[in-house]
């Protein structure tokens, strides 16, 4: 579903939630964005692995506009950790 838990594969509490708190979701699309776009250190990547790396990007970034809090019709805020089934 495109989200990312703080802890892989704990699933013991909540570590297996896609987690936007201590920035667990971020920092993994922005290794997978510098995969994607061969940065730094992933310039020597093999190059097979962009499309996965750009669609688990995509996805990425699709599941944090669908986990975003709606209140009374307007878009506000995400919670620290959501469903990895669920996105609530």
């Amino acid at each position: 579903n495109g989200g990312f838990p703080q802890y892989y594969p704990d699933n013991s509490g909540y570590r297996h939630a896609i987690t936007y708190n201590d920035n667990a979701m971020i920092q993994a699309l922005e290794i997978l964005r510098e995969m994607a776009e061969q940065k730094g250190n992933f310039s020597i990547m093999n190059s097979s692995l962009i499309p996965a790396a750009k669609q688990a990007v995509a996805r990425g970034i699709d599941c944090i506009l669908r986990t975003q809090y709606v209140q009374n019709g307007t878009l506000t805020a995400w919670c620290a950790q959501h469903d990895e089934k669920t996105l609530l």
